[in-house]
């Protein structure tokens, strides 16, 4: 049975290198067609979706009416595995950058896909220019750009939320943009942090209602922290009772 998961593991891999290669060469292609990055949107949701068919992986998803194509929104989500990437690049319906850490732009043809659709990246060892990749994301958002994050930081290891980081916050103070939350349970399973093994399955994805930040004081950043936590456990905690599973795990 392993032997079997290692060979099926090595076919996605395969599938996922390839599939990057073609969608992110027509993606930097596409803006001598379609310098406004529609094209590049068709790109990356295609990535996302045909990845997610090759490994055999059926996503659920509620609340897509919370997404709105004629509102700049931020969509925050917990993280699990790589595979959020390809469950939100497959989803959300408008155009979107992401916040992400510098060690992605190290991929081929990504970096320059990042680069066309307004990715941010973020050095997580340098405080000094962490806050300066929120402060250029917080001006892409008032230009009109919409911003997905992980506010977590890095993927959870047991599939159970983990404490958020506070950069999601300086954003939303700074730019009083509506947050989505955004719980996704099911790629923990899917592939392990830890691993490169691949496994079949179905991803279930809650979006949840936009959280309004207006109402929020410029000293209120441990306030919308705590409410936006209370939220996402409200997500995960609707979802496991929907299918019926016990426990906070996510996996």
């Amino acid at each position: 049975m392993i032997i079997m998961r290692y060979i099926y593991s090595v076919l996605c891999w395969a599938f996922i290198i390839v599939d990057t290669a073609f969608w992110g060469t027509l993606s930097i292609l596409s803006i001598f067609i379609s310098p406004g990055g529609t094209l590049s949107k068709f790109c990356e949701k295609s990535w996302g979706r045909t990845i997610l068919w090759a490994c055999r992986i059926r996503v659920s998803v509620t609340g897509l009416e919370n997404i709105r194509g004629d509102q700049v929104q931020i969509f925050a989500s917990n993280h699990q595995s790589f595979f959020d990437i390809w469950v939100l690049c497959s989803i959300i319906p408008v155009r979107f950058g992401w916040i992400i850490k510098k060690e992605l732009k190290k991929i081929p043809f990504l970096n320059a896909h990042m680069k066309i659709m307004g990715y941010v990246t973020i050095d997580r060892s340098n405080r000094e220019k962490s806050l300066a990749s929120m402060d250029q994301a917080a001006e892409q958002i008032r230009s009109g750009s919409r911003i997905v994050i992980f506010p977590e930081g890095t993927r959870s290891r047991d599939g159970r939320l983990q404490p958020v980081k506070k950069g999601l916050f300086h954003l939303c103070l700074k730019t009083r943009v509506p947050v989505i939350p955004i719980y996704i349970h099911g790629t923990g399973s899917i592939m392990k942090p830890d691993s490169l093994l691949i496994r079949s399955g179905t991803i279930h994805v809650c979006i949840g209602k936009p959280i309004l930040t207006t109402g929020y004081q410029e000293d209120a950043l441990e306030e919308a922290v705590a409410d936006f936590q209370k939220v996402m456990h409200d997500l995960q905690r609707d979802t496991v009772a929907m299918l019926g599973e016990s426990g906070s795990r996510g996996m």
